[in-house]
């Protein structure tokens, strides 16, 4: 395939995400307009309610439209006009061409470009938006600081992939799209190992949930479960937002569950008891290791595409392209993933609201309290402002999660 028909296919990815995005965009601004939707929805929430969640999820809708196409349209200017290349060029000669420091610099320098440019759309949606929602409770400083913490972990955990993506080029020439799931793969699980021991404490306070009926009572859940569980841990999320929320991490001995304490204080016993019956759902079914056995297939179809059709995209001279080990096609493989992402988006999210599926049958298999699931999810969607009328298209392609009125209706 020649270069030219090689950069027209690049031109039509850009302008399918570009319609895809709008059309997802056109489905959150719309929501679903079905009145037995709205009908359904009414049996639980209050107009209010539905109100409440479509003024949040539609606040900075158009700042989000706008900035979207510039964020993009500056990365795809960057590469187009050669700021990459030059960026790869000066690294090289301060550092030393083809060294690990010259990669090093290059990669540290392009991932600051991307936090410069990602920064006005965090401090819009991360704090005010999250403030004229009566969510935040920190300020713009603290909120800059906790912000600044997740930006230079994000940055040397990228870092050290884009290294171990290389290395292993550079090691294993003809062999390296099945080797580097396996390395990256292994990250990941010594990083969700991570999580729970080293990570969490740099933004919470993590204790052990006090003694009392309540932790008794989900111990023996836990145990009901099959999870081999010492402790439930309680982190101060109410020190940041009003957000009530719990998860699940770590592997192996290492696995725990975690409440946010604003979910404690908000919810009944019965009900915080149905969330976390809700993790011990994810644990029972293995959810973190499917995760990341489903992430390690992904990385070995991309690697073997890239593998592929190197040859192909190397020619078009603006891609900015100097071997298929080399750091200077970081900026375009970024691009594309990026882009791609987008179109295979279908997959993952129905993969995880098959799996947040499961996790309730197993939540509503523990307890029995289908009645008390109803009220606990009802008073989730109205404290963290659920958009309850979203658009088929985009739960369908986007949503990590089933809506509440699916799962009540489930439950029922």
């Amino acid at each position: 395939m020649n270069p030219e028909k090689i950069e027209r296919c690049f031109w039509l990815l850009f302008a399918g995400w570009l319609i895809l995005r709008s059309l997802l965009l056109w489905a959150q601004y719309t929501g679903d307009t079905d009145p037995a939707a709205t009908g359904e929805v009414l049996r639980f929430f209050s107009q209010a309610d539905i109100s409440a969640g479509r003024e949040y999820a539609l606040r900075g809708f158009w700042f989000k439209t706008v900035y979207g196409i510039l964020y993009a349209s500056v990365l795809v200017a960057l590469l187009r006009f050669g700021v990459f290349s030059d960026l790869w060029q000066r690294a090289n000669a301060l550092a030393g061409a083809g060294t690990f420091r010259g990669d090093l610099l290059f990669i540290l320098a392009f991932l600051l470009i991307i936090q410069l440019l990602s920064l006005p759309s965090a401090i819009y949606f991360g704090h005010f938006r999250e403030t004229a929602a009566g969510f935040a409770r920190i300020d713009f400083a603290g909120w800059l600081l906790k912000h600044a913490k997740a930006v230079g972990l994000s940055v040397l955990f990228e870092t050290i992939v884009f290294m171990l993506f290389l290395a292993v080029i550079r090691w294993f020439p003809g062999r390296w799209p099945f080797v580097v799931p396996v390395v990256m793969g292994g990250f990941a699980l010594v990083v969700t190992f991570f999580v729970p021991l080293v990570i969490t404490p740099l933004f919470y306070n993590q204790q052990p949930l006090e003694q009392g009926e309540f932790r008794e009572g989900l111990l023996k859940m836990a145990e009901k479960a099959g999870m081999s569980v010492k402790e439930i841990y309680v982190i101060d999320e109410s020190r940041y937002s009003s957000h009530t929320n719990a998860y699940f991490t770590g592997v192996g001995s290492f696995r725990r569950i975690v409440l946010y304490d604003t979910l404690i204080k908000s919810h009944t016993p019965d009900e915080a008891a149905l969330i976390f019956a809700h993790e011990a759902g994810h644990w029972r079914h293995n959810h973190v290791a499917w995760g990341l056995s489903l992430g390690a297939l992904g990385v070995l179809f991309c690697c073997l595409a890239w593998f592929y059709i190197y040859g192909w995209l190397e020619p078009v001279s603006w891609f900015g392209l100097k071997g298929i080990d080399s750091a200077a096609n970081i900026p375009f493989l970024i691009i594309i993933v990026m882009f791609l992402q987008l179109f295979v988006a279908p997959v993952e999210s129905q993969i995880s609201q098959f799996m947040e599926r499961q996790a309730d049958r197993a939540a509503l298999e523990l307890t029995g309290l289908r009645d008390t699931y109803v009220n606990a999810q009802i008073r989730l969607s109205r404290d963290n402002k659920s958009e309850l009328l979203p658009h088929p298209f985009r739960v369908f392609w986007l949503y990590t999660h089933p809506p509440a009125v699916e799962r009540i209706k489930a439950a029922q």
